[in-house]
């Protein structure tokens, strides 16, 4: 009786069945124009890129290819400098996400735990860095990849890349160290643990799955970067994946089935890898939201 009376409020408040159908149909129906609009470049792409080149412009149009060919995925990977620059982008983005989580956990960690006078500002300025345009950057970079002698060189760009991870990853696993409680921290320390002790022993176990996230984050920032890479490589020894795309165009002619299959290739990786680390990738990404 008593249950009775306390759920009939909630019951008075939910809509009528064909209110709520109607609601789940146009629910389902936005889900679906939305899974189609975020799909449909990437089954274009993928499609087109298993097409001769006379059908990928044939009218009428098709999706599909008529004729099914690998001619394309043959020409990237023995006519062009795709296989060499997929190996510079894994070299750059490994050593970018290393270095990320490197610099931005101790950083992170210091804002998160020691307090000091200014360490919410320091937080704050860090993303400030964030509302500068890339194109400003360059010239200044540009000047001190040159003066030390790492133009044109992998390591060279990871060092640039790294002016884009480093502010962002470091506000994130801040945010991550600081929604883990001080108190176990405390409890380790009281043990007779060292601070380097309850980092290795207790923090970082704890943070592992941001920390994951956070270094997927790097790379996949670095995998797809354009704009610096472009600039500051020229020979096919530095050259990254999405700079070597443009191996496919020329001033009159672009090569769509190549270019296709180079970006499929190009795409496999990121795929792949988040497919196998996505749950540490939302879990990470959520963790520390409700910590200012």
């Amino acid at each position: 009786m008593r249950g009775n009376v306390m759920s009939r409020p909630l019951a008075a408040r939910r809509p009528p069945a064909p209110r709520r159908l109607v609601l789940a149909v146009l629910t389902w129906a936005g889900l679906a124009v939305l899974l189609v609009w975020t799909l449909w470049p990437v089954v274009l792409m993928a499609f087109t890129s298993f097409k001769p080149g006379n059908e990928i412009f044939a009218i009428p149009p098709r999706l599909t290819p008529k004729h099914w060919t690998f001619g394309n995925y043959r020409n990237v990977f023995t006519s062009s400098s795709m296989p060499h620059a997929l190996v510079n982008s894994i070299v750059v983005g490994f050593f970018v996400a290393v270095a990320t989580l490197i610099f931005s956990f101790s950083a992170g960690y210091a804002l998160a735990r020691f307090k000091f006078r200014g360490a919410r500002s320091v937080a704050l300025f860090i993303l400030v860095g964030q509302l500068v345009p890339l194109t400003v950057l360059l010239l200044p970079l540009y000047k001190i990849v040159n003066g030390m002698g790492l133009l044109d060189t992998t390591i060279g760009l990871a060092f640039v890349h790294l002016t884009i991870t480093v502010p962002l990853v470091t506000w994130m696993i801040r945010n991550q160290i600081a929604a883990i409680p001080v108190e176990v921290e405390e409890a380790a320390l009281v043990d007779g643990c060292t601070r380097l002790d309850v980092i290795s022993y207790v923090t970082l176990p704890i943070a592992a799955p941001g920390l994951t996230a956070a270094g997927m984050f790097a790379f996949l920032q670095s995998w797809h970067e354009f704009l610096f890479a472009s600039v500051f490589t020229t020979s096919d020894s530095a050259r990254t994946a999405p700079v070597a795309l443009t191996d496919f165009a020329t001033e009159y002619h672009v090569d769509w089935g190549s270019t296709m299959a180079a970006s499929v290739v190009l795409t496999i990786p990121v795929v792949i890898v988040f497919i196998a680390l996505q749950r540490y990738f939302v879990g990470g990404l959520t963790s520390g939201a409700v910590k200012g």
